[in-house]
């Protein structure tokens, strides 16, 4: 009878945690060096995308990923038709400081019709492969 109590009181306690403190992981469609392949072969005529910078202008003064096509914040990434990206079958990478912007921004585009939106993550996990930031 212990046990049973005992497991039953782990379990609404786990329940709890989930609840009140929920995971902030964000899930990357593409990692730091698949998008340093596609960048090499965007070089060299093989592939087109944009490539999306999805921080403050603050931020991405401060360092971006070479290759970097625009710097759009996040809340302000619905404005991307007006920037010339009208074609909602064009690939759309978006990158943030971890993800989790990339991530909101991937959701809006996707919510406006875009097909092709990939979210790599941050420019955290770039310099973490030893990439360097252009500045």
């Amino acid at each position: 009878m212990k046990s049973i109590l005992l497991f039953g009181f782990l379990g609404i306690l786990a329940f709890g945690i989930f609840i009140f403190f929920p995971s902030r992981a964000v899930a990357h469609d593409i990692h730091a060096k698949e998008l340093n392949k596609l960048l090499q072969e965007r070089k060299e005529g093989k592939k087109s995308f944009v490539l999306i910078d999805v921080r403050t202008s603050e931020e991405h003064k401060e360092g971006y990923i070479p290759g970097t096509d625009m710097n759009i914040p996040h809340d302000q990434i619905d404005k991307l038709p007006q920037m010339g990206v009208n074609d909602k079958n064009t690939t759309i990478i978006l990158y943030c400081r971890s993800g989790r912007r990339s991530d909101i921004a991937k959701s809006t585009l996707l919510k406006m019709g875009y097909k092709n939106v990939l979210n790599a993550g941050g420019v955290k996990d770039w310099t973490k492969e030893g990439y360097q930031l252009s500045k």
